[in-house]
């Protein structure tokens, strides 16, 4: 049986469970197994079922504090080096996020549209009218909430995403689109950022944009002031752009 974190808005990263796993392995979504398949997502924890046998493929800690492995946890791989550490398990153990495997289905070919787009945390969403402010930054914003096929959809039609959400990043590097992270509201743990980005071996660059607020008594024109400056400071030259194509 599948064990993710269900948000009940969705949220990609989370949701690529059901998706990937039916499709790839649809035996692990039978929901009469006790035994507990825990892959995509940061959810190895102290708070996960005792008793059942829990079969981890690829997932990370990262929130809270980890879980005690005993004879009730079969550990094929972990998300990250960091985690693995963390678990006191073997560096072997860390392979990296399965989220990586949605290269491995099948998906039309769609071509660039957007010169770039933002993918924010999917609780970020709420602290300002993104899709306006996108809009007018002349940006492409891609909301983590949709179903999985409309963000592969749209990441694939985007020449550079920019996101704080991390399986944005993962499903780029899937699909071969350039990728920058960018930090901008509290709930962006960077513990979970660097145990996937060493797994892959590939140094984090941060980028921090302050957090827009958009609350009734602001004007919108100081909040798209205030996105567009920092947008600035990203500093997306020609050869940040050279840098970002070798990647693919």
């Amino acid at each position: 049986m599948l064990y993710y974190c269900r948000t009940a808005q969705g949220n990609v990263g989370d949701d690529l469970n059901p998706w990937l796993w039916r499709r790839l392995a649809p035996e692990l979504c039978d929901e009469t197994n006790p035994v507990l398949f825990i892959g995509i997502g940061t959810i190895l924890s102290h708070r996960l079922p005792r008793e059942p046998l829990k079969v981890v493929f690829g997932s990370g800690c990262g929130y809270v504090r980890p879980p005690t492995l005993d004879e009730r946890w079969r550990v094929y791989c972990v998300r990250g080096p960091l985690t693995a550490r963390r678990l006191g398990l073997s560096p072997d153990a860390a392979v990296t996020d399965p989220a990586l495997l949605a290269r491995t289905t099948p998906l039309p070919a769609r071509p660039a549209r957007h010169r770039a787009a933002l993918m924010l945390h999917h609780e970020s969403l709420s602290q300002a009218d993104w899709p306006r402010l996108c809009q007018r930054a002349d940006l492409h914003c891609i909301d983590p909430r949709q179903p999985v096929e409309q963000v592969l959809a749209e990441i694939q039609e985007t020449r550079l995403l920019l996101t704080e959400a991390m399986h944005g990043a993962i499903l780029a590097d899937a699909l071969r689109v350039p990728w920058i992270p960018v930090r901008l509201y509290s709930r962006f743990l960077e513990f979970k950022w660097r145990d996937w980005t060493q797994s892959i071996q590939t140094p984090l660059e941060l980028n921090d944009v302050p957090p827009v607020f958009e609350r009734p008594l602001d004007a919108p024109t100081a909040a798209l002031h205030t996105f567009k400056k920092s947008l600035g400071r990203l500093g997306l030259g020609k050869e940040k752009w050279k840098r970002l194509q070798l990647r693919r």
